[in-house]
Protein backbone atom coordinates (compact mmCIF):
# COMPACT_ATOMS: atom_id res chain seq x y z
CA UNK A 1 0.00 0.00 0.00
CA UNK A 2 1.44 2.96 -1.06
CA UNK A 3 2.09 5.65 2.24
CA UNK A 4 1.99 9.71 1.11
CA UNK A 5 5.35 11.58 2.77
CA UNK A 6 3.65 13.42 6.18
CA UNK A 7 3.87 16.88 4.72
CA UNK A 8 1.39 15.43 1.93
CA UNK A 9 -0.68 13.48 4.55
CA UNK A 10 -0.59 16.92 6.45
CA UNK A 11 -1.61 18.81 3.88
CA UNK A 12 -4.50 16.37 3.06
CA UNK A 13 -6.00 16.45 6.15
CA UNK A 14 -5.38 20.09 6.52
CA UNK A 15 -7.30 21.20 3.43
CA UNK A 16 -10.54 19.31 4.57
CA UNK A 17 -10.58 21.95 7.59
CA UNK A 18 -11.70 24.35 4.41
CA UNK A 19 -15.19 25.81 4.90
CA UNK A 20 -16.82 25.58 1.77
CA UNK A 21 -18.49 28.18 -0.52
CA UNK A 22 -21.92 28.14 -0.94
CA UNK A 23 -22.30 25.87 -3.55
CA UNK A 24 -19.94 23.62 -2.03
CA UNK A 25 -16.65 24.58 -3.84
CA UNK A 26 -13.46 25.74 -3.03
CA UNK A 27 -11.11 27.79 -5.41
CA UNK A 28 -8.10 26.47 -7.19
CA UNK A 29 -5.27 28.95 -8.40
CA UNK A 30 -2.03 28.51 -10.28
CA UNK A 31 0.08 31.63 -10.49
CA UNK A 32 3.20 32.05 -12.68
CA UNK A 33 6.04 34.09 -12.87
CA UNK A 34 6.87 36.17 -16.38
CA UNK A 35 10.26 35.20 -16.23
CA UNK A 36 12.48 31.92 -14.51
CA UNK A 37 14.09 33.17 -11.42
CA UNK A 38 15.68 31.22 -8.42
CA UNK A 39 12.93 29.81 -6.04
CA UNK A 40 14.54 31.70 -3.07
CA UNK A 41 13.94 35.08 -5.16
CA UNK A 42 10.53 33.69 -6.08
CA UNK A 43 9.45 33.21 -2.43
CA UNK A 44 10.28 36.86 -1.78
CA UNK A 45 8.61 37.96 -4.22
CA UNK A 46 5.41 35.65 -3.46
CA UNK A 47 5.47 37.02 0.16
CA UNK A 48 5.26 40.55 -1.33
CA UNK A 49 2.56 39.42 -3.15
CA UNK A 50 0.61 37.84 0.09
CA UNK A 51 1.60 41.12 1.76
CA UNK A 52 -0.03 43.40 -0.51
CA UNK A 53 -3.07 41.00 -0.69
CA UNK A 54 -3.97 40.60 2.48
CA UNK A 55 -3.75 44.72 2.97
CA UNK A 56 -6.15 44.99 -0.08
CA UNK A 57 -8.57 42.46 1.83
CA UNK A 58 -8.30 44.59 4.78
CA UNK A 59 -9.40 47.31 3.32
CA UNK A 60 -12.57 45.61 1.81
CA UNK A 61 -13.12 43.68 4.28
CA UNK A 62 -13.26 40.82 2.62
CA UNK A 63 -12.25 37.24 3.79
CA UNK A 64 -8.57 35.94 3.20
CA UNK A 65 -7.32 32.80 4.00
CA UNK A 66 -6.33 29.43 2.69
CA UNK A 67 -3.46 27.12 1.49
CA UNK A 68 -0.21 27.48 -0.71
CA UNK A 69 1.66 24.75 -2.81
CA UNK A 70 4.91 25.34 -4.09
CA UNK A 71 5.57 23.39 -7.32
CA UNK A 72 9.00 23.70 -9.51
CA UNK A 73 7.40 23.26 -13.47
CA UNK A 74 9.19 20.09 -14.87
CA UNK A 75 9.29 22.00 -18.35
CA UNK A 76 11.65 24.74 -16.90
CA UNK A 77 9.62 27.04 -16.58
CA UNK A 78 10.57 27.85 -13.19
CA UNK A 79 8.24 27.59 -10.20
CA UNK A 80 4.55 27.81 -10.11
CA UNK A 81 2.68 28.54 -6.93
CA UNK A 82 -1.11 26.70 -6.16
CA UNK A 83 -3.42 28.00 -3.49
CA UNK A 84 -6.73 26.71 -2.35
CA UNK A 85 -9.19 28.86 -0.79
CA UNK A 86 -13.03 29.32 -0.44
CA UNK A 87 -12.83 33.25 -0.34
CA UNK A 88 -13.85 34.29 -3.48
CA UNK A 89 -11.52 36.81 -5.02
CA UNK A 90 -12.06 38.60 -8.53
CA UNK A 91 -9.67 37.28 -10.79
CA UNK A 92 -8.93 40.45 -12.80
CA UNK A 93 -8.41 42.49 -9.38
CA UNK A 94 -5.76 39.83 -8.05
CA UNK A 95 -3.88 39.47 -11.59
CA UNK A 96 -3.09 43.48 -11.08
CA UNK A 97 -1.55 42.66 -7.42
CA UNK A 98 0.22 39.68 -9.02
CA UNK A 99 1.57 41.18 -11.87
CA UNK A 100 2.78 44.10 -9.89
CA UNK A 101 6.44 45.42 -11.01
CA UNK A 102 7.62 45.00 -7.76
CA UNK A 103 6.50 41.29 -7.89
CA UNK A 104 7.08 40.15 -11.43
CA UNK A 105 3.91 37.75 -11.61
CA UNK A 106 2.35 36.53 -14.70
CA UNK A 107 -0.07 34.21 -16.11
CA UNK A 108 -3.03 33.54 -12.87
CA UNK A 109 -5.29 30.68 -13.42
CA UNK A 110 -8.65 30.08 -11.24
CA UNK A 111 -11.44 27.56 -11.59
CA UNK A 112 -13.44 25.99 -8.79
CA UNK A 113 -13.55 22.31 -7.88
CA UNK A 114 -15.13 20.12 -5.86
CA UNK A 115 -14.18 19.88 -1.81
CA UNK A 116 -13.06 16.23 -1.84
CA UNK A 117 -10.46 17.38 -4.90
CA UNK A 118 -8.70 19.72 -3.02
CA UNK A 119 -6.11 17.70 -1.44
CA UNK A 120 -4.96 16.64 -4.92
CA UNK A 121 -3.21 20.11 -4.56
CA UNK A 122 -0.59 18.73 -2.70
CA UNK A 123 0.05 15.88 -5.00
CA UNK A 124 3.45 17.92 -5.68
CA UNK A 125 4.75 17.13 -1.89
CA UNK A 126 6.84 13.71 -2.67
CA UNK A 127 9.60 14.10 -0.66
CA UNK A 128 11.55 11.65 -2.72
CA UNK A 129 12.70 13.27 -5.35
CA UNK A 130 12.59 16.87 -4.14
CA UNK A 131 14.58 19.42 -5.77
CA UNK A 132 17.98 21.06 -3.77
CA UNK A 133 16.36 24.15 -4.42
CA UNK A 134 13.79 23.33 -2.12
CA UNK A 135 16.02 22.50 0.93
CA UNK A 136 14.69 24.73 3.81
CA UNK A 137 11.89 25.56 2.24
CA UNK A 138 8.18 25.00 3.05
CA UNK A 139 6.65 23.15 0.45
CA UNK A 140 3.13 24.19 1.25
CA UNK A 141 1.75 26.74 4.31
CA UNK A 142 -1.27 27.90 5.31
CA UNK A 143 -2.02 31.88 5.25
CA UNK A 144 -4.84 34.30 6.47
CA UNK A 145 -5.27 32.51 10.37
CA UNK A 146 -6.24 29.40 8.55
CA UNK A 147 -6.33 26.24 10.44
CA UNK A 148 -3.77 23.34 9.46
CA UNK A 149 -2.46 20.55 10.75
CA UNK A 150 1.63 20.44 11.40
CA UNK A 151 3.28 18.16 9.87
CA UNK A 152 5.24 17.33 12.82
CA UNK A 153 2.28 16.25 14.56
CA UNK A 154 1.96 12.98 11.89
CA UNK A 155 2.80 10.38 13.55
CA UNK A 156 3.97 7.18 11.84
CA UNK A 157 3.65 3.80 13.71
CA UNK A 158 4.77 0.50 12.10
CA UNK A 159 7.30 -2.41 13.12
CA UNK A 160 9.87 -0.25 11.90
CA UNK A 161 9.30 3.03 13.98
CA UNK A 162 8.38 0.60 17.28
CA UNK A 163 11.89 -1.04 16.71
CA UNK A 164 13.65 2.39 16.62
CA UNK A 165 11.65 3.89 19.40
CA UNK A 166 12.44 1.02 21.84
CA UNK A 167 16.45 0.90 20.90
CA UNK A 168 16.15 4.86 21.08
CA UNK A 169 15.10 4.70 24.87
CA UNK A 170 17.15 1.61 25.60
CA UNK A 171 20.13 1.17 24.07
CA UNK A 172 23.44 2.30 25.37
CA UNK A 173 26.42 0.82 24.50
CA UNK A 174 29.60 0.24 27.28
CA UNK A 175 31.36 3.52 26.03
CA UNK A 176 28.40 5.44 27.05
CA UNK A 177 26.69 6.37 23.69
CA UNK A 178 23.24 6.61 23.20
CA UNK A 179 21.66 5.42 20.25
CA UNK A 180 20.71 8.66 19.37
CA UNK A 181 24.17 9.72 19.16
CA UNK A 182 25.39 7.24 16.28
CA UNK A 183 25.23 7.87 12.76
CA UNK A 184 22.34 7.75 10.77
CA UNK A 185 23.41 4.94 8.89
CA UNK A 186 24.09 3.07 12.59
CA UNK A 187 20.88 3.25 13.74
CA UNK A 188 19.18 2.14 10.40
CA UNK A 189 21.51 -0.77 10.27
CA UNK A 190 20.80 -1.65 13.93
CA UNK A 191 17.05 -1.73 13.01
CA UNK A 192 17.48 -3.56 10.56
CA UNK A 193 18.97 -6.29 12.80
CA UNK A 194 15.90 -6.36 14.99
CA UNK A 195 13.75 -6.73 12.19
CA UNK A 196 15.48 -10.13 10.88
CA UNK A 197 15.82 -11.10 14.86
CA UNK A 198 19.47 -10.64 15.20
CA UNK A 199 20.99 -8.21 18.09
CA UNK A 200 20.71 -5.19 17.14
CA UNK A 201 24.58 -4.74 17.11
CA UNK A 202 24.94 -7.12 15.18
CA UNK A 203 27.99 -6.80 12.45
CA UNK A 204 28.73 -3.35 14.07
CA UNK A 205 31.79 -2.67 16.73
CA UNK A 206 28.95 -1.35 19.16
CA UNK A 207 28.86 -3.21 22.68
CA UNK A 208 26.04 -2.85 24.52
CA UNK A 209 26.43 -1.59 28.25
CA UNK A 210 24.71 -4.36 29.55
CA UNK A 211 24.68 -8.04 29.55
CA UNK A 212 21.10 -9.26 28.21
CA UNK A 213 19.62 -9.21 24.80
CA UNK A 214 19.01 -5.79 23.86
CA UNK A 215 16.40 -7.10 21.58
CA UNK A 216 14.18 -8.86 24.37
CA UNK A 217 10.93 -6.62 24.90
CA UNK A 218 10.90 -5.70 21.66
CA UNK A 219 7.02 -5.85 20.51
CA UNK A 220 6.94 -5.57 16.42
CA UNK A 221 3.94 -8.27 16.15
CA UNK A 222 1.63 -5.33 15.70
CA UNK A 223 0.95 -4.30 11.63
Amino acid sequence: MFLPSKSRFAFQQSVESIPLNRKGHVYLWTFTFRECMDVEKARKCWSEFLRRLRKWKKRRGAAFHGFRVFELHPGGHGLHIHVVTSCYWFVNEIRALWQHSSIGGGRVHVKPIPANRAKYAGKYLSKAGRAECFRGARMWQAFGGQEYTRVKDVKVESNWTRAYAYLRDTVRTECGMTFGKMRWWQRILAVENVLRGLPWNWSMEFRPSFMTDANEGIDISRN
